[in-house]
Parts: C-alpha cells; structure tokens; sequence
C-alpha cells in the first residue's frame, strides 16, 4: 500500500454494527465498490480496529505524512460518541491533517441522530468532538439506514459519497505544513525552528498549572459531595425521608455552583489551547525527524520532546484520577433532578480533558520515534 493508494480508515464501534445487522460493515464495502466503478481505481478501507493491519496502516499514514488520498470517515452515532477508541481516532486525525491544511479528509457519515451535531435543543454540554464533526460537511445517513439496501434511495446515495470521495481526491490542496504562529512578531521573517518550540516552552508551565487547578477543583466537588452523603445519612438517622434528602440535595446544588462553573471553563479553556497548538506541535515533531535539521535545532527539539515527556508524565495521573471521578459521579447524575445538569457539566468538563491527554498522548508517540542522533530526547 502506498501514499498513492486510496485509503479510507472506517470509524465506528462495533456495537453498533452488530444492533443494526452488519449494515455499517456493508455501507463500507459498498462505497469501496462504488468508488472504484466510478474511478476505475480501488478504495482500500480499513475496519477492523483490533487488527494489526490496521495499526500499521493507520500508524504509517499518520507518520509519512498525510496525503489527499487518507480518509477518516467516522460513523456518528450516540455509541460513537460515548467510544473513547472512536473519540481518539477522530482528535488524533484531525490534527495530523490539520498540520497539513487538509481539512477536507474526515468524512462523518451522521448516521444515528446525535442532537448536539442536529443542532436540535438539548441541555446537555457541548461535546468538543462533536463540535470537530459539525465543521466538516457531514453526510446525513439517519432517514437512510432505514432504507432497503437495493432500494435505488440507498444505492443512490451510495454512490454520491463515493464520488464526493473522489472529487476530495481529484480537487483538494497539496498538503503545506502548518506553522505556529509566531509569539510577540513583530518581523516580517518567519519565525524559525528555535523560534516556534520557544513559544511552546513558554505554554507548558500554564498546560501544568491548568491540570493542578483541576485536580484542586475537582477534590473540592469530591469534599461537596462526601458533605452531602454525610447529611443524607443523618437525614435519614432522623427520619427524614426523601423530603430530607431532597433539602440536601437543594443544598449541595447551590454549593457546587461556583466549582462545576469554574470547572466548565477551565475544561473549556484547556482543551482548546491544546487543538489550537496541535497541527503546529504535529509540524515540529515532523519537522526535527528531517535529516537536514541544523545542530542547534536539534538540540532545541531534544530539550522540547524531553519537556512533552514530562508533561505527559503529570497529565497522565491526573487524567486518570479525574476519570474515575467522572464514573463515580455517574450515578449521582441520574439520581437528582436537580443535580443532574451540574455533574453534566462535572463530566463534559472532565471529558475535556481526557480528549486533550489523546492530544498529548499522540506527540508523546511520534517523539519516540524521532531519531535525534547523539543524545536523549527522553
């Protein structure tokens, strides 16, 4: 398989195949065959996760660098979403094509209504990948998968994908590495290798100073709530009954206000400094694995890839604590009315983070494989 070859990697949980009898798997082999009656070319799509073909694919087309002939196409369904694997292969995607200016290469096939993407009425939180989805031109599939798969509906709207596919293919840009927007320029000259890994050692320490206001945050809701089943036990010692828990739970809503607000937006904040950064990073790290790297830039990218170790490190811990924090709360969301938007919160919040560790996780990744000669970039 080459960079020339097109290939498009079929995102999607397998739950979901298998409740809608294997329809998700045939779409899949049905656009390949459309693809290739219109262009005379084979459509090589990869749907088998667990496999190693997959891996290997998926890792040497991200690594040599996307080309207009990748596609992500990620099957929408609430499961999707709910997928931390399929919510990896998205983040991760999007930003190795962003750091080529091809935007055009995730393919979101909306086939099982998701309301956030809809943009229907909802009270749930904003869903940062979703909000990655919605700014591509999805493919609505929700009124099709009902149809028979001869009905000439369906084979109709098969093959306008696969030749939407086709047209990416034939009309997209080169790709051209993205770079990092230079800090404080004030020169017309473009800032160099040095220049760009500056402005990102100067973001590190707030990325730090971030993850440890949340751990705060989030230990304060822990206090809240351990407050809360306190007084519910003594509530119910009194007999108090649900009109009991009921004021304690009226209690704890306004006492979480503050922290779930404060919480919220620096989940917010987080995650979007981190995307905002990624196509640049994905660039750098590319950009020091090129043999023709001066010395000095490459002693500039060893201490750089040894401070994303280090953030990797620290960010890893606390994502996973605050992981089980988001499940421990699951429960409690669903068993207050009143408290149920503000976990809601709590969760998105702590899924924003989880999202951004995919994002730090990735340039971990491609640091171990860059070769930087004499000494250790670790």
């Amino acid at each position: 398989m080459t960079n020339a070859q097109p290939v498009g990697f079929w995102s999607y949980t397998h739950r979901d195949d298998l409740l809608d009898g294997g329809r998700i798997a045939r779409l899949s082999e049905q656009i390949a065959n459309a693809f290739e009656i219109i262009t005379g070319e084979p459509l090589e799509i990869f749907l088998d996760k667990k496999s190693l073909e997959w891996g290997d694919a998926w890792r040497m087309r991200l690594d040599s660098a996307l080309t207009n002939t990748t596609f992500l196409i990620p099957i929408v369904t609430p499961k999707f979403l709910m997928s931390q694997e399929c919510r990896r292969e998205v983040i991760t995607f999007v930003g190795h094509a962003a750091s080529l200016g091809l935007g055009e290469l995730l393919l979101p096939i909306h086939y099982v209504n998701v309301p956030q993407l809809a943009q229907e009425a909802d009270e749930r939180p904003a869903d940062e990948v979703v909000e990655l989805i919605s700014k591509r031109q999805w493919v609505d599939w929700r009124e099709l998968r009902l149809e028979d798969e001869d009905s000439p509906a369906y084979r109709k709207a098969v093959h306008e994908l696969a030749r939407r596919l086709a047209e990416i293919i034939d009309t997209a840009p080169p790709a051209l590495p993205v770079e990092l927007d230079p800090l404080n320029q004030v020169d017309e000259e473009p800032p160099g290798f040095i220049e760009v890994m500056a402005k990102m050692e100067e973001a590190l320490p707030a990325w730090h100073e971030t993850v440890q206001q949340f751990g705060e945050i989030i230990a304060s809701i822990g206090e809240e709530s351990n407050w809360a089943a306190t007084e519910i036990t003594a509530s119910d010692a009194r007999g108090g009954g649900f009109a009991g828990r009921m004021r304690v739970a009226e209690e704890l809503a306004k006492r979480l206000a503050e922290p779930v607000e404060k919480v919220d937006a620096l989940g917010a904040k987080y995650w979007a400094e981190l995307a905002a950064i990624d196509p640049g990073v994905i660039g750098i790290i590319r950009r020091a694995s090129e043999e023709d790297i001066s010395a000095e830039d490459r002693e500039a990218a060893r201490t750089f890839f040894k401070e994303i170790k280090e953030l990797m490190g620290v960010t890893t811990t606390t994502t996973t604590q605050l992981q089980e924090f988001s499940n421990s709360v699951e429960g409690a969301a669903q068993g207050s009315g009143r408290l149920r938007p503000q976990f809601r919160t709590i969760q998105a919040a702590v899924q924003k983070v989880i999202d951004s560790q995919t994002i730090i996780n990735e340039w971990s990744r491609m640091v171990d494989d860059v070769d930087l000669g004499d000494g250790d970039q670790q």
